[in-house]
């Protein structure tokens, strides 16, 4: 008797984000600029007050206080960082910290077109645009603050986990090719964000449909079989829907493709530039179909605008778009008053609670290698939450990505001479993460595409307590993934933003 011998399965670094700044180790602009502030400070004092004492309270106090700013913990975050925070919370109390819609009074002109209505504080002006896709349409929106356009199409996954390891890493090898091909090739879309949206379901449907459907004159036998194993299934069920959001940004390229689009069809340019939306999307849904990802349908204005409607308001179905249009994608009412949580209502909600939202950022991704599968306890395994993860990738053409891999590399390699030279004790966290940064250049080499990411959760419950409870129960299940979670306490209102199919909440 032989045994074959099984293949290691192939695991994933994502590394550790590393904050950019003109001088510095892991430090922002920001801090850099606060840091050199209070030290110039200290030295005026030194230079202009006669006294010995105050001169010498001077000297090290400005500086002091510029280091405690930056470096020392305050609530999980850092004096330097609550600053904003706490100075936009109180600006949008003042300001537009309450939303109300008013698509009831807006009217209809005499053609048909209705009058539109702003939206809620964080998103941003907006235009909806629509576009020719196959068959259908394609709603685009023009993101004029952001000087962004998007669409939707609404996907089908190939189902990872119930694959066997070599056709999981094959599925994401061919996911890989789709992104080296977008970030490395001739189309204007640079941004990509995939959305995953659970919601319960209605436990007792298939039931129902037995009871609708179900034939009279079926055996009393297997009409009783049939119960007693509906009887010995779960009762609590839910909804997976998953998006792809394609996202170009704005450049004098775009602009020249949009015109050169517009005056060979007729449209305007805004027109246009939706029309180059729709081709590009099609070239996407073409890699999309070769990764074995199904695409389910594009998000036209009235299933965009259910989409949306939906994230402020669960109880609203998705797939309901009679008298769904762009104003009416809105929530009625928006409070951004709680530091802890966004509270929306609907016209049509089955109570006059209002729903309340939070999300969190991942502040950390998995530090060791990781499966593919490895998000599944977030998005999978935890029933009875209903809750949006959004996950936005920047993408890179190759040689970007990695001339940044060798800058970043250079600045390793010296820090860790440096440190040789003084006998200073090796960090271990260092060598992992020079293992990291030699890897993410093989994959370079290999044609791999710089992607850079982030990610968002929205969690969404009917009062404040099951929220607590909710957010207790996300963040567990984030720590099985090895994922790192962080409330946007005082920004709800902006972050809920980030898990909107805007793909948003990353900067270039």
């Amino acid at each position: 008797m032989t045994t074959q011998p099984v293949g290691q399965r192939r695991t994933y670094l994502i590394g550790k984000a590393r904050p950019n700044a003109i001088v510095g180790k892991n430090r922002e602009t920001g801090e850099i600029v606060l840091i050199v502030v209070g030290a110039a400070l200290g030295m005026l004092c030194g230079l202009a007050i006669p006294y010995l004492p105050l001169r010498i309270l001077g000297l090290i106090t400005c500086p002091l206080l510029a280091f405690a700013a930056v470096f020392l913990p305050y609530r999980h975050r850092t004096f330097y960082r609550w600053f904003e925070i706490n100075r936009s919370y109180r600006r949008t109390l003042r300001n537009s910290a309450t939303y109300r819609s008013g698509a009831i009074e807006a009217g209809t002109r005499l053609d048909g077109r209705e009058i539109e209505v702003g939206p809620p504080p964080g998103i941003g002006r907006v235009t909806w645009l629509t576009a020719p896709f196959g068959p259908d349409e394609i709603a685009v929106l023009l993101h004029l603050d952001r000087r962004t356009a998007t669409a939707v199409i609404e996907i089908e996954g190939p189902g990872v986990g119930l694959r066997d390891s070599e056709d999981q890493e094959a599925l994401v090898e061919r996911f890989g090719t789709l992104l080296k091909h977008v970030a490395n090739g001739d189309g204007f879309v640079t941004r990509l964000q995939m959305l995953a949206r659970t919601l319960p379901a209605d436990p007792d449907a298939h039931a129902k449909d037995v009871a609708q459907r179900g034939a009279d004159d079926a055996p009393g036998w297997l009409k009783s079989s049939y119960d007693q194993l509906q009887s010995m299934v779960s009762t609590s069920s839910e909804q997976h829907r998953a998006y792809l959001v394609a996202c170009m940004h704005y450049t004098r390229e775009l602009a020249a493709e949009a015109a050169a689009m517009s005056r060979a069809t007729g449209h305007t340019r805004d027109e246009g530039l939706a029309i180059v939306m729709a081709r590009e999307l099609n070239d996407i849904c073409a890699r999309l179909a070769e990764a074995d990802i199904r695409v389910r349908q594009p998000l036209g204005q009235a299933r965009l605008a259910s989409l949306l409607h939906s994230m402020y308001d669960p109880d609203h179905p998705i797939d309901h778009i009679q008298a769904m249009s762009r104003r009416n994608a809105w929530p009625a009412e928006l409070d951004a008053t709680e530091p802890t949580f966004l509270q929306a209502k609907t016209r049509e909600s089955a109570t006059r609670a209002p729903w309340c939202h939070a999300t969190a950022w991942v502040k950390e991704w998995p530090l060791t290698p990781v499966g593919v599968n490895f998000l599944a306890p977030l998005l999978v395994h935890t029933p009875d939450v209903i809750r949006t993860v959004a996950v936005t990738m920047d993408l890179e053409p190759t040689d970007v990505a990695i001339e940044r891999m060798l800058t970043e590399k250079t600045n390793d390699d010296a820090e860790a001479s440096r440190a040789a030279k003084m006998n200073r004790v090796v960090d271990p966290r260092d060598i992992a993460h020079h293992s990291r940064v030699d890897q993410r250049g093989e994959d370079l080499a290999a044609g791999a595409a710089g992607v850079n990411l982030v990610g968002y959760i929205t969690v969404s419950a009917r009062s404040p307590e099951a929220l607590a409870r909710d957010k207790r129960t996300i963040r567990a299940s984030a720590g099985k993934s090895y994922l790192k979670l962080e409330w946007c306490d005082r920004e709800h209102h902006r972050a809920f933003v980030n898990t909107l199919p805007f793909a948003t909440g990353i900067r270039r």
